[in-house]
């Protein structure tokens, strides 16, 4: 997928996306839809393992690094065309609100981590976020080769099995990490809605510290 296919697939689903996220009607495309959790109880599922991996600038960030803000982590791969953009589009609405309240960067941060390093270089991966509009401070993208990689996967259950047509089939799973380096929520793609992980984010920030 080339820079302009990127640009249009990130804007289509934006735009798709705008009314549901910030009018709160559901939208196919931009939340599952359904009653929101206005005051959710998330319990502690387990400690999120550590990993310190590359950004597309070459910093290594860790995991651990980020103790003291919320950290809500993704994998994914550039050249997706299913769930993977679905899933990005999300997090950039989300990016969206959190920004406005003054939470992104700072209190929370969004990391995405690709499972396809042959293919998504840094460079790739950097159009990628360009894309969907990341803010470099708050939403990083991460990649690594794969022998680094693999045991990040590992530990967070991310198989993946390359297809004959070249896609890659994986979990579509993201983790909410709240400021101990503990995993609160675990979001499939069909049931992550970005407006109820705004909502969660919000009550993980009212734990004392």
């Amino acid at each position: 997928m080339d820079r302009r296919q990127l640009g249009a697939l990130a804007a289509a689903l934006l735009v798709g996306a705008a009314p549901a996220a910030w009018g709160h009607q559901p939208s196919p495309a931009a939340s599952p839809g359904g009653r929101l959790t206005t005051a959710p109880s998330l319990a502690v599922i387990r400690p999120a393992p550590d990993f310190a991996l590359p950004d597309v600038a070459g910093a290594d960030v860790k995991l651990s690094g980020l103790r003291g803000s919320i950290v809500l982590l993704s994998f994914i791969y550039t050249s997706c065309t299913a769930a993977c953009p679905l899933l990005t589009q999300r997090m950039a609405v989300l990016q969206g609100r959190l920004t406005e309240a003054r939470l992104l960067p700072g209190e929370v941060t969004l990391l995405s981590v690709t499972v396809d390093p042959e293919r998504d270089s840094a460079a790739v991966l950097a159009r990628y976020a360009q894309a969907f509009t990341a803010s470099p401070r708050g939403w990083r993208f991460l990649r690594s080769e794969p022998a680094r990689l693999g045991p990040v996967l590992t530990r967070y259950d991310e198989w993946t099995k390359r297809l004959p047509n070249g896609d890659i089939d994986h979990p579509a799973r993201l983790y909410l990490i709240d400021r101990a380096g503990r995993i609160r929520e675990i979001y499939s793609l069909g049931l992550f809605d970005e407006r109820q992980a705004f909502l969660d984010i919000q009550a993980l920030l009212r734990e004392p510290r």
